[in-house]
């Protein structure tokens, strides 16, 4: 599920892994948005992702743009959209 780059790096350095695995408080927008108040990275990366798939918020054109809906907005620029 992880992209070949990222496995690469994991196995190369696995005090990377222990990064993206451990535990982090996250901050309140971030908590509305995931749920928890501590989450790891990885798991906060793959719920993000999984919103943008969930609500077709990619550009059909260029996939490495992501348009953001007002909840997306508000934990990618840290206020609500107005």
């Amino acid at each position: 599920m992880l992209p070949q780059g990222v496995k690469k790096t994991i196995t190369d350095n696995p005090k990377k892994l222990a990064n993206l695995i451990d535990l982090v408080n996250l901050p309140s927008t971030l908590r509305d948005f995931v749920g928890q108040s501590q989450i790891s990275r990885l798991g906060c990366f793959m719920r993000v992702w999984s919103y943008i798939k969930t609500n077709n918020l990619q550009d059909p054109n260029n996939k490495n743009v992501v348009n953001c809906d007002k909840k997306l907005k508000s934990i990618l620029m840290g206020k609500a959209a107005g």
